[in-house]
Order: C-alpha cells, then sequence, then structure tokens
C-alpha cells in the first residue's frame, strides 16, 4: 500500500486497511512524515500570523525571522505527537487495549494527516483572531481530526465499541479539566 492509499483510507475512515497492507517500517515513515508536515504547516502558519504582531509589540523588522518560527514549529509538532500516544497508550491499555506502545505511536502519527487543515486556524487563534468565521472552521475542522483519531485509535488498540466510547468520553472529560485549569 503507497503513502496515497494509505493516508486516503485513513481521512476515509477506513484504518481497518492499514493495519494489514503496511509493514512497521513503512507505518513509521509515513507517521514520522505526516507528523513532520504537521510540524512544517504550523510553523509557516505561526510565522505568517505573528509578523504583524512581532511588529507591532516594538520587534524590529529586521530582528523578525520568520525562519526560526517555522523551524520551531517541528519540535512542537513532535512533543505534541509524543505526549498525546503516551496519554492514549497508557490510558487505552488500561481499558484493554492490544496495542504496544510504537503501534501505537505510528498509528497516531499517521491520523495526524487529518490535523493538517487545522493547524493554521489553530495558529491563527493562538495569535488572538477572534472572529467567527474562524473560530467555525477551526471547531468543524477539529472535529473531523479528533472522529479521524478516534478511528485509527480504535482500529490500532483493537477495542469494542462501547470501550472505545467510554474512554473516549473519559479522555475528553479529562483534557477539558485540565485545559480549563491550564487557562
Amino acid at each position: 500500500m503507497n503513502y496515497l492509499t494509505s493516508m486516503g483510507n485513513i481521512l476515509a475512515f477506513k484504518p481497518i486497511g492499514l493495519q494489514k497492507g503496511l509493514d512497521i517500517k513503512r507505518l513509521q515513515y509515513y507517521a514520522i512524515l505526516n507528523v513532520l508536515i504537521l510540524g512544517i504547516i504550523y510553523g509557516c502558519s505561526a510565522a505568517l500570523f505573528s509578523q504583524s504582531i512581532l511588529v507591532e509589540k516594538g520587534f524590529e523588522a529586521t530582528a523578525y525571522n520568520p525562519l526560526k518560527i517555522i523551524v520551531a514549529g517541528i519540535p512542537v509538532a513532535f512533543f505534541m505527537h509524543a505526549g498525546a500516544a503516551l496519554f492514549i497508550w497508557v490510558f487505552l491499555k488500561a481499558m484493554g487495549g492490544k496495542a504496544n506502545f510504537l503501534m501505537s505511536y505510528f498509528n497516531i502519527g499517521m491520523a495526524t494527516i487529518s490535523l493538517w487543515i487545522v493547524a493554521p486556524f489553530a495558529a491563527a487563534l493562538q495569535i488572538g483572531t477572534v472572529s467567527p468565521v474562524i473560530t467555525l472552521l477551526t471547531g468543524i475542522f477539529s472535529l473531523y481530526a479528533f472522529a479521524v483519531n478516534v478511528r485509527v485509535i480504535k482500529a490500532a488498540f483493537q477495542l469494542s465499541n462501547l470501550k472505545m466510547t467510554i474512554a473516549t468520553s473519559v479522555t475528553l472529560m479529562y483534557i477539558s479539566c485540565f485545559l480549563y485549569l491550564w487557562i
């Protein structure tokens, strides 16, 4: 199975074919590529949106280096991916999930393709852009990305519908409480 077919299956909510059609090496490369591209998209978006804010705050236009911001987006994406994969693996392993950590990590990395469209909107919201259209589009694309990730995670961990529903509900409550306390 090639890259485009695999990504098409993920985005069309058919990740079950992924488990059978990909060897671990290819799964690893696809996951790293997806997270790397997510970091680049996020970094480019942050660089684009932050230029005017940095200049407004008193930074000289010559001191603004978009390459630094773009390159900083890559480790942000990898750290976000690693943290999410570890949290999901620990939680779903306790629920009876069958995936080991590396399979969890790589499958979640494959699903990051669904976050590519969310990254520019998230970067716009982070700089303080308050527009109903941007907020609505961020919400819509985030729900789609969430649905893709849930489907991939369910297939990777081989959980029943009931266990995946419980795990998803508890995870959403946990993340909501964490974000509420953080903000």
